[in-house]
């Protein structure tokens, strides 16, 4: 997308972190609403009854038919988790608990004990449900874990670990299942594209999350936009294929997706050949699901003679200027793929995003565009605007009538920091309204250059996408940053505080800056301005307290869980610290006034300009339009609008004095 100011193998190894993953202690509460409020995402519906299961001793997982290393590996680090010693086994245990897997069509057992348990299978639930239940079959201690489909089980796998309570599970029953069908994220942004090792993390932690969509997009790399008939070779395959093995074992839908706007002849079969011959190379190694994007690309016309020639558009004019022609040639070009190549391998409907991408209002080309485009191919629309604050089922239903579409689904630019490449955005995602998913086929946020720390945010859009009226943006965000941290609450309170003071997305209104940075900087200023300035007071404790915490950043960080997010944000941890060192010399200074010791206040104030002068130093690397890294050129900022604004009233007082 293009912003204001800016360009817009199976891996073992991954397995095992997806299998290890933290395993969250069971919540308690009173009613069955609130029963589990740390399940992520929260449940369609969950009762509980009668005892838990104990699983310290002999488990026997029960597999049937089933294959799939990932569910297999979950379970068994779950079992693990509680002091057990899994066993598995294609046939039902003949000791001790018994963990039964699979689907109606790979596993009797399991809708056996699902109907027994729950009253019912999965077998009617939309797509990636399942039902997991708990209790005594025949007098042996059973879970079930019956998806309607191969996902689901894998996605039933994934409540289980979260629901382990010390050495049992909870006597439960869930039924549960997505209300939107695309959860997901789109590598869509300019500048440093993800490594490769971070792709590969965050599909994994996709995983986790319930997420079944990544599309691969990144902006910057030429072989899917400047180069992209050329074909994969060497260790751009190489990676490539193990991006799509690592996908598919986490169950998350690997798209691959094409930007051939820039020179594209709509109507050649050489253009339409290399793309097909594109496609084809990823779909040998695991592809179902294909996109292209049209969207960044130019409007002044076509870019050879024979479209010029079948769209009557002359030159370089492209014939009228409300770009329905532009329309036209893209809808035929799309439907040549979705009724020759998609249609004839059997693959998932082709998806795109359109050149006019933004906006519910009709205008020709859209309405051109969807009246000639093949109605099995879905269609991305980031909102009213590039960024949206709001999305409201108003705004989603005139859409879809102004693109003529019933297969719609959101690329939603946020977190995205494209745009300003100095900020973090860890705010919760908010303002998109509860029945989305009734207009909607789903959601991708496009992320930030930082793969680790966006993850609290799709995390965020997980729990969202699954079960968007029970959405809550502040436990959702509460839990992520808490699995991202791990169990020490030191670092936890780091993290969270840490968050706190990146949360100025520039596209809300109104503004959000450090919330909680802000309230204890305004309890200060209610204390300092009076009371004789003591450092006890407690309103100013609080500000003493989370300036020292900020000041510990650079050195806790390291201590998260996810390593990948202390490296991401340290440009931003440091810069952190040295505003509140500047804060803390400020604060001493302050006092020194009061104090009527001069002296002091002279060597308090320069000592904080001094941390001032590191908070602009180049730390973050960034890359050109022509790809060339850019190492230390981008000042980081945090905090911003609270600590420039304590440091301008603070030496205002100074210089008042």
């Amino acid at each position: 997308m293009f912003y204001p100011g800016c360009r817009m193998c199976l891996r073992a190894l991954l397995l095992a972190a997806l299998a290890l993953g933290q395993v969250n202690a069971a919540p308690t509460g009173s009613d069955n609403n609130n029963q589990f409020p740390s399940l992520s995402p929260p449940p369609q519906e969950i009762t509980t009854h009668g005892k838990g299961v104990s699983l310290d001793g002999h488990v026997t997982i029960v597999t049937g038919n089933v294959t799939d290393k990932a569910t297999i590996d979950t379970v068994k680090a779950v079992v693990s988790s509680a002091g057990g010693k899994a066993v598995v086994s294609t046939n039902p245990a003949s000791k001790g608990a018994q963990i039964i897997i699979g689907t109606d069509s790979d596993n009797d057992l399991a809708s056996t004990v699902a109907k027994a348990l729950a009253g019912d299978t999965a077998k009617d639930l939309d797509a990636d449900g399942y039902v997991l239940a708990s209790g005594d079959y025949k007098n042996q201690p059973s879970i079930v874990l019956n998806g309607v489909d191969k996902r689901g089980t894998f996605y039933a796998s994934q409540t289980l670990r979260q629901l382990i309570d010390g050495h049992e599970i909870p006597a439960i029953q869930i039924r549960d299942w997505p209300l939107m069908s695309i959860r997901g994220s789109i590598e869509g942004f300019y500048g440093v594209p993800w490594s490769h090792e971070a792709r590969l993390d965050q599909l994994v932690f996709y995983g986790k999350h319930k997420i079944n969509t990544y599309i691969y997009t990144p902006k910057d790399d030429p072989l899917l936009r400047s180069k992209w008939r050329t074909l994969y070779e060497g260790n751009d395959l190489d990676q490539l294929e193990e991006l799509i093995d690592t996908a598919n074992a986490n169950h998350v839908d690997f798209t691959f997706a094409l930007s051939p706007g820039k020179d594209l002849c709509y109507s050649s079969d050489a253009d339409y050949n290399a793309t097909v011959a594109k496609f084809d190379q990823a779909r040998k190694h695991g592809v179902s699901s294909f996109y292209i994007a049209f969207d960044d690309i130019p409007t002044d016309g076509f870019h050879c003679q024979p479209d010029q020639q079948k769209w009557n558009a002359t030159g370089k004019t492209g014939g009228t200027d409300d770009l329905s022609w532009l329309a036209d040639a893209q809808a035929l070009y799309l439907n040549r793929i979705q009724e020759n190549y998609i249609k004839t391998h059997g693959l998932k409907d082709l998806e795109t995003v359109p050149t006019n991408y933004a906006g519910s209002a009709p205008d020709p080309y859209k309405e051109e565009f969807g009246t000639k485009l093949n109605k099995n191919i879905s269609i991305q629309w980031t909102g009213e605007g590039v960024f949206s604050d709001q999305i409201n089922d108003t705004s989603v239903k005139r859409a879809d009538s102004s693109y003529v579409t019933d297969k719609m689904f959101l690329w939603d630019n946020f977190p995205v920091n494209d745009g300003n490449r100095n900020r973090l955005f860890l705010n919760p995602l908010t303002g998109r309204a509860a029945n989305l998913y009734k207009y909607l086929l789903g959601f991708t946020s496009n992320p930030m250059e930082q793969p680790y720390a966006s993850m609290p945010a799709l995390a965020n859009y997980g729990d969202y996408t699954w079960n968007g009226p029970k959405y809550d943006a502040t436990k959702s965000m509460e839990m992520v940053l808490r699995e991202l941290s791990g169990s020490n609450n030191t670092v936890y309170d780091a993290v969270v505080a840490f968050a706190d003071i990146n949360q100025n997305w520039p596209y809300r209104s109104p503004e959000v800056h450090a919330p909680k940075l802000s309230r204890d900087v305004a309890a200060f200023w209610s204390s300092y301005n009076s009371s004789s300035g003591s450092s006890n007071n407690k309103g100013e404790s609080a500000l003493g307290d989370r300036l020292a915490l900020f000041t510990t950043l650079p050195d806790v960080l390291p201590s998260m869980d996810m390593k990948g997010f202390a490296s991401d944000v340290a440009p931003w941890s440091t810069v952190a610290m040295q505003w509140a060192k500047a804060s803390q010399h400020l604060i001493s200074m302050l006092h020194a006034i009061k104090d009527d010791d001069q002296k002091k206040a002279d060597t308090e104030f320069k000592a904080a300009q001094s941390w001032v002068k590191k908070t602009k130093a180049k730390t973050v690397d960034d890359r050109n339009d022509d790809g060339e890294d850019l190492p230390n050129s981008i000042t980081p900022i945090t905090g911003d609008g609270v600590f420039d604004k304590f440091l301008a009233n603070a030496t205002a007082i100074y210089k008042d004095q």
